[in-house]
């Protein structure tokens, strides 16, 4: 029976747990438990693959159905309305999910299939003592075996420097929180909304956590105002989002482009393998998406070496066009000039050229 060793303790952890429930394996877990916040928009990609990735219908009551998709340019405490979309008139299903739900639905999923072994410490390095034998240093010295490792520890873990070596990462910073004011709940109904500002873009829509419906804020600072010290009073200066209590953080992704995603029988998974900025909303959809994936691979491929070869070349392309459209379209929502053409544009894109765009980045 192989031993696997899956190093992380978050969605793509257990994500790739997933991906083994219908097989013979021994599965150990390793990483300190993640404090889990907020929400992450599912689109019909994320939700076919998580339906297809558990098999249980059960995770319709953890989604929260969006059907309006609508932007906004918000300047001078004033909000003018830019576009509407709406997915289901294109036959789009869109959800949001909480974070601390989804991963919680995973983990029941996995245990209920198969026996997981949780260590909750950290790794300091990898070690190959011959070939197809592996061995981790956990921070109390102590050394796991194992035949195989899936790198689940993002883009400054350890996994990633054994497999890569060192790499070029860019640090952002993101501002989150969440609301279950009523009004605005009756505002948002069923909404994804986008909203341009003078100090960066705002994205906010309604979600399920556990029995109330909550709105998750996200505010991603333009290149004026990223490390800003002033930037947390001119949020509580806009009235729309005074009231919101933001907490400080930062999303990473490599800069250059990566050769390989595997090594030696380890195997790097989620943000470990590919990493891009966070404003197609598909860095959580493609985890999803790859572990359905990955899942595939080991249930008709023998060899893991095939299994590794067949994932990392099927999913080079499309992660890398991800990453370009991406980083242009982050671009456009960070501009702090020629902001009124971008308005026009966006105020003149027609619903057949967002369904195109949608469905391009959903299905290709």
């Amino acid at each position: 029976m192989k031993k696997i060793l899956i190093i992380g303790n978050s969605l793509s952890a257990w994500s790739v747990a997933s991906a083994f429930t219908n097989k013979k394996v021994n599965i150990t877990i390793i990483g300190n438990k993640n404090n889990t916040f907020g929400a992450q928009q599912l689109s019909p990609n994320g939700f076919r693959a998580l339906k297809k990735l558990i098999q249980n219908d059960d995770v319709k009551n953890i989604v929260y159905e969006i059907i309006k998709f609508q932007i906004n340019s918000y300047n001078n405490d004033e909000t003018r309305m830019l576009k509407n979309f709406y997915f289901n008139e294109f036959d789009l299903k869109y959800f949001s999910v909480s974070r601390e739900m989804l991963i919680n639905f995973l983990i029941k999923n996995v245990k209920n299939n198969i026996q997981i072994n949780e260590i909750n410490k950290s790794c300091v390095g990898i070690i190959q003592r011959e070939p197809g034998k592996l061995e981790v240093l956990m921070d109390n010295k102590e050394l796991i075996s194992a035949d195989i490792i899936i790198g689940c520890d993002g883009v400054n873990g350890i996994t990633r420097k054994y497999v890569c070596g060192t790499t070029n990462i860019v640090k952002k910073q993101v501002f989150r929180g969440t609301s279950n004011d009523r009004k605005q709940l009756l505002l948002k109904q069923k909404t994804l909304e986008l909203s341009f500002s003078n100090y960066g873009h705002f994205i906010s829509y309604p979600f399920f956590n556990n029995n109330k419906t909550c709105i998750n804020y996200v505010f991603i600072p333009n290149k004026l105002f990223q490390n800003s010290n002033k930037i947390l009073d001119k949020l509580r200066n806009i009235s729309k989002f005074s009231p919101i209590d933001w907490n400080e953080g930062h999303y990473y992704f490599y800069e250059d482009e990566i050769q390989t995603i595997h090594k030696n029988n380890v195997l790097l998974f989620g943000d470990a393998g590919f990493s891009f900025e966070p404003h197609l909303a598909q860095v959580g959809n493609n985890i999803i998406e790859d572990a359905n994936y990955l899942k595939f691979l080991v249930e008709n491929t023998h060899s893991y070496d095939e299994i590794f070869e067949n994932f990392s070349r099927n999913t080079f392309k499309k992660k890398s066009e991800l990453k370009s459209i991406s980083n242009i379209v982050g671009i456009s929502f960070g501009m702090n000039s020629f902001t009124k053409i971008r308005d026009s544009l966006v105020s003149n894109f027609s619903d057949k050229l967002m369904s195109d765009f949608l469905k391009k980045v959903w299905y290709d």
